[in-house]
């Protein structure tokens, strides 16, 4: 039997606010969370990062000890799933726990933490490693810090903090892993094995060693002007502009929001993926846009991460698509690696919900002639496209949600 999968609750953390209605109002304002990096990234290349501030995610927990086994990824993930859990009802009105599961896309975890690395370098001498000192001072590392290093321990504290005893996934992965979450929920759902799914993506890699790492596979910007540093589809673009961040959505299929009275978002339609060899981003494009044939989107939400040679393959597959309209989140909130399509997921319900499609704002020469935001834009939106792609196009994602 076909069940409707809708958006009934949104939870967003993000560099231009706390909560889906300040990330909205960000992104429509014009507000940028795009900054100059500390000294630490800008030697690594980062010299403008898009951070989170103000926030601790320890305040969003029922039970205070979780906070014990809480990295900086699981601080955004828990605190966009308990604003989610929120605005979706799940206080006054729950799913049964058993009916209610958790997926997350997160990328991975950096192992080397501070304590670890101050440990190894008391134990480092003249061209050698003292391996007996090394123990020693090990002996003052941080109990728990193991259970800070295991990607499944924010998704199982989500469903702890949520009474979520359905299904329990972890997606680690690229770009796409935030999309990659929302598409297995919605699988869940559609198959019966849960009404409601916890699903999305969070990712905080803004530390030398990940922007080491990220920069290889997408070249940063060396541009140190917050204003000019990340410039999707536009000529001078030169680079991407590392950000965190983390959405969570609340996927629930039609007959249980209309049982517990809430009011939905949007309706997600179909997810799809892609490989190089299957033409990549216009591919998953294509194949999510087959479940409702004969209609262009009325919004693309772009990757657009601003790289020279990514945002080229993208634009080339959107002219393909000819959607009515093309936005992109990177110059407000940056790339935030495998948050992005969940970023973009939770922006596209807000579209679909006021009509308005958010501005390129630092978009000023199109490197080609599709029909971008260049200025917010007013306009009956029946549908949007989410895309995510990843730097070597190994699963790029697209994603059709209507109102």
């Amino acid at each position: 039997m076909y069940r409707r999968i809708m958006v009934t609750g949104l939870g967003v953390v993000s560099p231009v606010g706390i909560g889906a209605d300040a990330f909205w109002r960000g992104l429509t304002t014009g507000a940028s969370g795009l900054a100059p990096a500390p000294p630490a990234l800008a030697e690594v290349g980062a010299k403008v990062v898009a951070a989170v501030t103000g926030f601790s995610g320890a305040t969003y927990l029922r039970n205070e000890r979780h906070a014990r086994v809480l990295n900086r990824t699981f601080e955004l993930l828990v605190g966009a799933g308990a604003l989610a859990a929120a605005d979706g009802g799940l206080g006054p009105t729950p799913v049964p726990p058993a009916r209610l599961g958790v997926v997350v896309g997160l990328g991975p975890i950096d192992q080397y933490t501070e304590d670890l690395r101050t440990a190894v370098r008391l134990a480092a001498r003249d061209g050698g490693f003292d391996v007996a000192a090394f123990a020693e001072h090990a002996r003052s590392m941080y109990p728990l810090r193991r259970l800070r290093l295991l990607p499944n321990v924010g998704t199982a504290v989500l469903s702890i903090e949520h009474q979520a005893m359905g299904p329990s996934l972890t997606f680690v992965g690229g770009h796409a892993a935030g999309l990659q979450a929302v598409s297995e929920g919605m699988a869940l759902i559609a198959d019966g094995r849960a009404d409601a799914v916890l699903c999305g993506g969070a990712d905080a890699r803004l530390t030398p060693l990940e922007l080491r790492v990220f920069g290889r596979l997408c070249p940063l910007s060396p541009s140190d002007d917050p204003a000019r540093a990340c410039r999707p589809f536009d000529r001078s673009r030169d680079g991407v502009v590392a950000g965190e961040g983390a959405a969570i959505l609340l996927l629930e299929a039609e007959d249980s929001a209309r049982a517990r009275g809430v009011e939905a978002y949007a309706e997600l339609i179909a997810c799809a993926f892609a490989g190089p060899t299957e033409g990549g981003c216009a591919e998953s494009m294509r194949r999510a846009l087959r479940a409702a044939p004969g209609t262009p989107p009325d919004v693309v939400v772009a990757h657009g991460d601003g790289g020279v040679q990514s945002d080229r393959l993208e634009a080339a597959a959107l002219d393909l698509v000819a959607p009515r309209h093309v936005t992109t989140l990177q110059p407000a909130i940056g790339h935030t690696m495998s948050a992005c399509g969940a970023l973009n997921l939770a922006a596209a319900c807000f579209i679909l919900a006021d009509g308005l499609v958010p501005p390129i704002r630092t978009l000023e020469s199109p490197d080609m002639p599709l029909p971008f935001a260049l200025h917010q834009v007013r306009a009956e939106v029946g549908s949007v496209l989410v895309n995510a792609i990843e730097p070597d196009h190994a699963a790029d994602s697209a994603l059709l949600v209507r109102a």
